[in-house]
């Protein structure tokens, strides 16, 4: 489903060269979900974004269906992301004008299939513990409750991948066991692919493979 080929990513620091990303290699089956375990700094999030059509890469390739997403149009990369790609960014990115469940319902404007996922936000919001929330606005929640807004966001639209950065950083313990529980759901009913970074040994195991990530530099390890 995704093939990542010689991926490369480097930036000039003033007289230097970091390369975020160095030279990944990863194949991603439909229906798995990956996990990479990584220190802050070490490239994680700039994988994540390359991944997803959110950066350019400095060399190699992402392919997602046998579509290498940088030899079509930024209009047809959108169309891609919107089909198949769903995000959880680190920070929430909720719309402060918009209350719960229009933040929730916001990516089905988008969408146009005529579905009326307005049960599915509902059941998403339960499932996460929030839906007396529905018609309060982002600045009246808690960062954790904000958070679980943007992960009911994030499966609104049915997306064949999510991406996730971190997805249960600022959450209690509680809150994180119910959210990895709903990625294991959405996995096994409806086929989610997941990539998770993350900086939890713990969360990382959750996977069925995980990889590690040092200074750009991706490597797998057995899940212990």
């Amino acid at each position: 489903m995704i093939e990542i080929k010689n991926l490369s990513k480097s930036y000039k620091v003033g007289g230097n060269v970091i390369n975020a990303v160095d030279k990944v290699n990863l194949s991603v089956a439909r229906r798995e979900i990956i996990s990479i375990l990584g220190h802050s700094g070490s490239g994680k999030t700039t994988l994540l974004s390359l991944i997803g059509g959110l950066t350019t890469p400095s060399a190699g390739t992402v392919t997602i269906d046998n579509v290498d997403l940088w030899s079509i149009s930024d209009d047809e990369l959108s169309r891609l992301r919107n089909r198949k790609i769903n995000f959880i960014f680190q920070f929430s990115s909720l719309v402060p004008t918009l209350n719960v469940i229009e933040n929730v319902l916001l990516p089905t404007v988008f969408s146009k299939d005529g579905t009326d996922k307005r049960p599915l936000a509902g059941q998403l919001l339960d499932t996460l513990g929030i839906s007396d929330k529905a018609s309060m606005y982002p600045s009246e929640l808690s960062g954790g409750q904000q958070r679980r807004v943007a992960i009911a966001r994030a499966f609104i639209n049915d997306p064949e991948i999510i991406l996730a950065d971190e997805p249960t950083g600022d959450l209690d313990e509680e809150t994180e066991a119910d959210v990895l529980a709903l990625f294991r759901t959405m996995n096994a009913e409806k086929g989610i692919t997941f990539l998770i970074v993350t900086h939890s040994s713990e969360i990382a195991r959750q996977g069925h493979k995980l990889y590690v990530m040092n200074h750009g530099v991706l490597s797998q390890k057995d899940i212990a």
